[in-house]
């Protein structure tokens, strides 16, 4: 009799479980739109704890862990409808978290209290299972622990932007330029305007000779273009450049930053200062990029800088010639696990075909050349261990 009424649960749970999964699945490998992927890939995280807690023994498993979960569900629904843009951006309260946690939130909440109700109610069982009980709790516990770490890092630390010192040494660059501040902004998707004046404020008291934005400013046009006149309004002494990315349209991208002041990159370079060469390529996702004709007017004695939306074209096409590359579009692998592991850079290879090499920092190109990939400033998906940053990268003679 106590076998039939265990049995309920676990098998309800795995019917629940594997529904989830599939809908999960679905959507990150490519069923869908955007906001179902978003919401679908999500799901995954609660059914996940869902199946542990019926495994792990509690009773009523459907009871403690379904309604929470769809709890969640609710709620997000209910976000996405009072607080969202169609564009995506919350247009109410740009502190609130993106939805997609709110499954999440909602199933810990929910599995806390099972726990909590399991160990006051049930007295410690004296069976032979007893140690192996043991020990999934403990594993559960801890499973338990670092989830929470992450969604308080996520909700957190992963929403201030970091302005990040970022030093370069090299013999090629003249002793004119030693000390050259260079300021390089990427992937501003969605930010609100007030996030974006921050960002203007804050690098406006950076003393910089030179901003390079790495594209994906947003895929709304209108968006993409409030974008760029705001980031116009940082100063520099050389003027502000700047590369498309995967979400750009190049067209409407470059006459906006034509509009304001801005000169677009296009596999093409520009003599910035003496001795002192920037080069842009245009998308690897929707163009042709050549980072050989880019690089063409550069001097033998030039130090050589390419900006590159996808830090992939340094690993398919000769950077022989180039001293530095800059490059963004990983999001710094968007989730990861203590910032050390980004699963989903290792399970969607479209994001990048080489894996954790360019997740973030510092990096090299197949030639040898050194990359730097920034993490991105903007809001796209929730970020876990992937704090949003802007680089600030200062060049030596040495």
């Amino acid at each position: 009799m106590e076998k039939k009424t265990l049995r309920s649960p676990y098998t309800t749970t795995l019917i629940v479980f594997t529904a989830i999964l599939l809908w999960g699945l679905s959507g990150v490998l490519g069923g869908g739109g955007h906001t179902y992927w978003l919401f679908s890939f999500y799901a995954i995280i609660p059914g996940t704890i869902f199946i542990c807690a019926s495994v792990l023994g509690f009773q009523n498993a459907p009871r403690k862990w379904l309604y929470p979960l769809l709890s969640g569900v609710l709620a997000r629904g209910i976000v996405h409808a009072v607080f969202l843009h169609p564009s995506g951006t919350f247009s109410r309260v740009s502190w609130f978290p993106y939805s997609p946690f709110l499954p999440l939130l909602f199933a810990l909440a929910g599995m806390l209290l099972g726990i909590a109700t399991r160990i006051v109610t049930q007295k410690m069982s004296a069976s032979p299972r007893m140690r192996l009980k043991k020990a999934a709790k403990a594993a559960a516990i801890l499973g338990l622990v670092i989830a929470l770490i992450h969604v308080v890092h996520a909700l957190t630390l992963d929403r201030i932007i970091e302005y990040k010192e970022v030093s370069f040494h090299s013999e090629t660059l003249a002793p004119a330029l030693d000390g050259y501040r260079i300021g390089f902004l990427t992937d501003t998707h969605f930010m609100t305007d007030e996030r974006l004046w921050e960002v203007v404020d804050e690098l406006n008291q950076r003393d910089l000779d030179l901003l390079l934005l790495g594209g994906d400013f947003a895929v709304s046009t209108a968006i993409m273009q409030r974008t760029v006149e705001i980031l116009s309004h940082i100063q520099t002494t050389d003027g502000i450049y700047g590369v498309e990315g995967n979400h750009d349209n190049h067209t409407r991208l470059f006459a906006a930053m034509e509009a304001h002041g801005m000169i677009p990159l296009s596999n093409s370079g520009v003599s910035i200062r003496e001795n002192l060469f920037l080069a842009g390529v245009e998308d690897l996702w929707n163009r042709n990029p050549n980072v050989a004709h880019a690089i063409a007017d550069a001097s033998p004695d030039d130090f050589v800088l390419l900006l590159s939306h996808n830090p992939d074209v340094s690993m398919q096409q000769d950077t022989a010639g180039i001293d530095l590359v800059l490059s963004g579009h990983t999001h710094g692998g968007q989730i990861t696990f203590f910032g050390i592991w980004a699963p989903y850079l290792t399970l969607r290879s479209s994001i990048t075909d080489y894996n954790q090499r360019f997740r973030a920092g510092w990096a090299e190109s197949r030639d040898g050349t050194p990359v730097y990939v920034s993490r991105g400033v903007g809001e796209y998906l929730p970020r876990v261990f992937a704090r949003p940053q802007v680089i600030l990268m200062t060049l030596y003679n040495s």
